[in-house]
């Protein structure tokens, strides 16, 4: 049977070598979960107004005592002059905490595509933008729940290169027969190609994803799907490289694997995304079970396991859905476990045997695990009345 697999790639005429000025666009948004900075971009006032009109009495007097902090300096990073010449073009998304004195501090790649001169690059301009502080019951505060995704993007027209599409086509002719081992090893070719522009991205992370579904590796496909969908969609959003229907599927897909995984927070937010788009009553009818089931979970006294290896970023970020949790069976070395929350955070040691309790009055809050390359754990999200 034929997979569902994109059949639209094109070529451009442009030769390796581009000879456009590079610009570099960048997008900041409040960080929910598994998001793109393409999809996301609510501005703080309009997100704090939509949490009020859906929560509670006692939720709104924490939310309106939090004034979130505001951009005073944004300084764009310097396109890597390499990757300029080589006609690379990526992303990269960070978190981020801003201080009491209005400063950036500990930055942390979530994740990145293209060259690797893209996250220091980054990583040098993020440090130097300044904000006004938040404020907490009239106190100077910092804010934990923040990111931002820039975009290393270079002029033209988006297409993919003639070389580009003949070890592409190689890897889909022997995807499409079923040898999915023989693929993926066909793919580390162009995982190893030094110039892929973001349209040339998309549609390798497009592939990343189909063959690990084929794998059966459901982390790796999330992942690469992940990874697709900011290549997908240019910042002005004129140039998208997948239809509307197929980047429907992809969250489907998504919603799927999230919950599979045990990545609740990511599952509904996958789920609330393809809720936005349009003509999709099918596709949300196939899953609204499997979010009423991921609620029901949530709800219930029974433990949600995320099952969890790092990789050689040396971190793992995960958005919680209740405000306990603990580790179990670790193997390998973690260092540290960071609790980042809309308005506080706290940093520990990892152990198991040990229950992490949040107060509520913190908001929603991510974990940041960080260790070794391979080192691999559970963490468990407690119920209440599991721990009391």
């Amino acid at each position: 049977m034929k997979k569902n697999t994109p059949h639209s790639l094109h070529k451009h005429n442009t030769p390796r070598r581009r000879l456009f000025a590079p610009s570099l666009l960048f997008t900041s948004l409040l960080l929910s979960g598994l998001a793109s900075a393409q999809e996301l971009s609510v501005p703080c006032d309009e997100l704090e107004e939509k949490v009020k009109a859906n929560t509670s009495d006692d939720e709104v007097k924490r939310i309106t005592a939090f004034q979130p902090a505001k951009t005073l300096k944004r300084i764009n990073p310097e396109y890597p002059v390499e990757a300029a010449r080589r006609g690379q073009e990526g992303w990269v998304k960070m978190s981020y905490v801003i201080d009491e004195d209005g400063h950036v501090q500990d930055p942390v790649v979530d994740d990145f595509s293209g060259n690797r001169a893209f996250k220091r690059k980054a990583l040098n301009a993020i440090k130097r933008w300044t904000f006004e502080p938040a404020m907490k019951n009239g106190k100077p505060t910092q804010q934990c729940h923040q990111a931002v995704q820039f975009d290393f993007l270079m002029g033209g027209k988006p297409g993919a290169t003639r070389d580009f599409i003949r070890a592409y086509k190689d890897v889909d002719a022997i995807y499409q027969q079923g040898k999915y081992a023989e693929a993926n090893a066909a793919l580390k070719d162009l995982h190893n190609q030094d110039n892929l522009n973001r349209y040339e991205n998309a549609w390798l992370w497009n592939m990343d994803a189909l063959i690990a579904s084929g794998l059966e590796d459901w982390q790796r496909e999330l992942n690469s799907f992940a990874r697709m969908l900011p290549s997908n969609r240019s910042v002005d959003g004129k140039h998208s490289v997948f239809s509307d229907n197929h980047i429907a599927f992809v969250h489907q897909r998504m919603v799927i694997l999230a919950s599979k995984l045990g990545l609740y927070a990511d599952a509904q937010t996958y789920y609330e995304r393809l809720q936005e788009m349009d003509n999709q009553q099918e596709r949300l009818s196939e899953i609204t079970p499997l979010i009423a089931k991921v609620r029901e979970h949530i709800d219930s006294d029974s433990a949600i396991q995320v099952e969890v290896t790092i990789d050689e970023r040396g971190n793992w970020f995960h958005t919680l859905v209740r405000n306990q949790f603990a580790f179990d069976g670790i193997e390998g070395k973690l260092d540290t476990v960071e609790v980042r929350c809309e308005s506080h955070r706290e940093r520990f040691t990892v152990a198991e045997n040990h229950i992490w309790n949040i107060p509520e009055s913190w908001g929603q809050c991510r974990v940041l695990v960080e260790g070794q390359e391979n080192a691999a754990f559970n963490l468990i999200e407690v119920a209440q009345s599991t721990s009391s």
